[in-house]
């Protein structure tokens, strides 16, 4: 993040808050950290770790439950014309994970939500799956989950819900496992886990948020202002790519990945993938 004294930076998928608490060991009391998460029950995590710790000379912290794509409201509201960091991190929240009311994994059966937002986000996967067409359940499954059965899975999937509604994280994943041919049903990774990740994605509209979240955050920043992204998807690393090489004309940089250590520390971290662009001057832009 290349952090400095004073600067202000938008965390801007602040999580249970842990990347923001190590921002905020760097900002001094003369920064600002702004947090944002589209789900209330994370940022209470945030809320709790960044505000009961002593603070001991740290920044302002202003935490607020939003997309990262309404960050330039969230500015507007603090009366903040720019911003000199912004960093989001793509991934989904152990603490979601591990919820199992939450409906995001088929570990324990639990009622099939996967909203990132309950109070403001459309649909729950129960009722999605209910409603989406074979084909463009097909095109999700494959696109969005890399799943090589999607067709045979989808097609589980629509013949089930002629029967019954799909209402609980064990009946996707059983469907999931049935669908998957014998021999590949119990390998390294779970039948179901391709499928349960792009149906989350579809149901909160994870692409389109991105797009507009980077949009967003890089509006919101200073000339010479950095744009930092950690994805953990190759669909969202092809955006943030894209993204970035539009905006800085540069010559596109190789990702910065996890070493081997950070790996055995935390698993998740293998697929990680971080970028970053620095906002130029119009007349930069334009050279």
């Amino acid at each position: 993040m290349a952090l400095e004294r004073g600067c202000t930076v938008v965390d801007g998928t602040v999580g249970a808050g842990g990347h923001s608490e190590l921002f905020c060991a760097e900002l001094g009391a003369e920064g600002l950290l702004i947090g944002l998460d589209r789900d209330a029950e994370i940022l209470g995590h945030a809320l709790k770790r960044l505000f009961d710790q002593p603070r001991n000379g740290g920044p302002r912290i202003e935490l607020r439950h939003a997309a990262h794509a309404e960050l330039e409201s969230v500015l507007t509201e603090l009366g903040l014309p720019h911003v000199d960091r912004v960093f989001l991190d793509l991934g989904v929240s152990s603490l979601q994970l591990d919820s199992p009311e939450r409906g995001f994994s088929f570990m324990r059966d639990a009622p099939l939500d996967m909203r990132m937002d309950p109070t403001r986000d459309r649909i729950p996967a129960s009722d999605w799956l209910m409603r989406v067409r074979k084909d463009e359940l097909e095109r999700v499954l494959r696109d969005y989950g890399g799943e090589r059965f999607a067709p045979r899975i989808a097609s589980a999937i629509v013949e089930a819900r002629r029967m019954h509604p799909i209402e609980r994280t064990s009946q996707l994943a059983e469907l999931c496992v049935r669908a998957t041919p014998g021999r590949f049903r119990h390998g390294r990774i779970h039948a179901a886990t391709r499928s349960f990740q792009a149906i989350r994605i579809a149901v909160n509209d994870e692409l389109g948020h991105l797009e507009r979240g980077l949009e967003a955050a890089w509006e919101s920043l200073c000339v010479g202002g950095r744009l930092v992204v950690l994805s953990f998807h190759s669909l969202e690393d092809r955006i943030v790519k894209s993204f970035l090489k539009d905006r800085t004309r540069e010559r596109t940089r190789s990702p910065e990945r996890a070493t081997e250590a950070e790996v055995a520390s935390n698993s998740r971290s293998r697929s990680a993938k971080l970028r970053f662009g620095v906002k130029p001057s119009e007349s930069g832009a334009l050279s």
